[in-house]
């Protein structure tokens, strides 16, 4: 028996819906065979005010086999927990212009990183770097922290190594 891979809520639709179709097609199949349909006013009525043992009979034979139903068809579908990890700096970063995201790139290569190193790296002017990473900054995308004549860059919510240890 092949399963398939579906997502939980997926899963539930499908076994509710094998559940039903299949109880509904038993019930009219077993009901033509088993339960008598009146011929005449007078025996409906008789059917409504009586209790009728094989309508309960063909109904609980029905339920039962749509159950087994909904039983394989639950075997058959391996229910997967939606774990897709998705990265919010790659959904961020669609919104960035191009220098924003080569300096998250770069940023992100290192995972620390001075400011001057950047800007070599980049091959920019201080100028556009600065301007580029106040912004981020301001987006809360980066952190820069003051290291002698320059700054320490690093995304947000990644620490500085010297800091992690303290």
């Amino acid at each position: 028996m092949r399963t398939v891979n579906v997502d939980l809520p997926t899963k539930i639709i499908l076994v509710v819906l094998a559940v039903v179709v299949s109880y509904l097609m038993v019930f009219l199949l077993l009901s033509a065979f088993f339960i008598q349909q009146p011929q005449s006013v007078q025996e409906m009525m008789g059917h409504m005010m009586s209790f009728n043992t094989n309508a309960v009979t063909v109904n609980l034979a029905a339920f039962s086999l749509a159950l087994i139903v909904g039983v394989l068809v639950s075997v058959m579908l391996k229910a997967e927990p939606v774990t897709r990890k998705i990265d919010e700096l790659e959904i961020i970063k669609k919104a960035l212009s191009e220098d924003e995201k080569a300096i998250l790139d770069e940023i992100r290569r290192a995972g620390e990183i001075t400011q001057d190193s950047l800007r070599f790296r980049l091959g920019w002017s201080k100028a556009k770097l600065s301007r580029i990473l106040t912004n981020l900054d301001k987006m809360n995308l980066v952190q820069r922290e003051r290291m002698g004549k320059t700054y320490n860059v690093f995304l947000t919510g990644k620490r500085p190594k010297d800091e992690e240890t303290v």
